[in-house]
């Protein structure tokens, strides 16, 4: 397996058209249905610690399947 990726779409609680990806790398040999299963933790921690955000949408994906560059 290979490393795998949680990506959010987050945007601005002040303009909820202000919106970015974020991406946070899980820990080697992960699956992509693991990180849908322990996401919604993930995703708390991170709204707690940014506050200033809102989750639109989220996925899992492997890093080298990305569509667009970061």
């Amino acid at each position: 397996m290979n490393i795998v990726e949680l990506v959010m779409t987050v945007c601005t609680v002040a303009n909820l058209n202000l919106c970015e990806d974020k991406r946070i790398t899980l820990e080697a040999n992960v699956s992509v249905m693991a990180c849908m299963m322990t996401a919604q933790p993930t995703m708390a921690q991170w709204v707690a610690e940014n506050p200033d955000w809102q989750i639109k949408r989220w996925a899992c994906e492997y890093p080298q399947q990305r569509r667009t560059k970061v």
